[in-house]
């Protein structure tokens, strides 16, 4: 008999927030003080998950890897002062978590975004009072791929692992909660390269959608 849910983790980028046109908007501002012209969302949008770094290689191509390196605390805190200019929960997300708060079901939010990035924004939008447990790309020594940020999010919630969902947009968020434990939703509505397939992630359920996330909430 399948284990109840009693806990919901979320990656951020991606999953929960869609937070690329402000990324992107920082990326773009960087390189228009190099008299580059701005890139389309769309060619950046992939990278977004994959981090700052990814970002900026992608962003900067024609930088060696030392130059891009410098350019990473000007991206960010560039970012930073834009955070929630147009960032909005994905469609759906709102609902999903209602859903989980009336059914009683524990949110909590594993990201590799560092934490002063994650509590701004998650400030900005009013939701931090949403998650009992908030596991950041610095909380610990190690980030997703490894599972220890989602086991350390799931003693916050005093849940087993058998009882939780990993929900994310990137191949690590599904193994991170593999390796942990949980059962794995791959989130297909998010920061995915048009290459690359979430069906052969192996998680438990690939989603369109927050909505379609309800259903598998047992």
């Amino acid at each position: 008999m399948p284990a109840r849910t009693r806990a919901l983790l979320f990656d951020l980028d991606g999953t929960l927030l869609d937070t690329a046109p402000d990324m992107i908007a920082a990326a773009n501002a960087l390189r228009a003080d190099a008299g580059l012209d701005a890139m389309p969302l769309a060619t950046l949008r992939p990278f977004v998950s994959k981090g700052g770094r990814a970002i900026l290689r992608a962003a900067f191509p024609h930088l060696d890897e030392a130059m891009r390196e410098a350019l990473l605390q000007p991206f960010l805190d560039r970012y930073r002062a834009g955070i929630a200019v147009a960032t909005r929960p994905f469609e759906g997300m709102l609902d999903l978590l209602t859903l989980c708060r009336v059914q009683g079901i524990q949110l909590g939010i594993v990201t590799n975004k560092p934490g002063w990035l994650t509590a701004a924004v998650l400030d900005a939008l009013d939701l931090q009072r949403e998650f009992g447990a908030v596991v950041s790309g610095d909380t610990l020594p190690e980030k997703k791929p490894h599972p220890a940020p989602v086991l350390h999010a799931l003693k916050q919630l005093a849940v087993p692992p058998a009882d939780a969902w990993m929900f994310g947009d990137d191949l690590r968020d599904i193994e991170a909660g593999r390796a942990a434990g949980t059962r794995t939703a791959a989130a297909a509505f998010g920061y995915i390269d048009a290459e690359d397939d979430p069906r052969r992630w192996g998680a438990d359920a690939v989603v369109r959608s927050a909505h379609d996330m309800i259903a598998w909430l047992d």
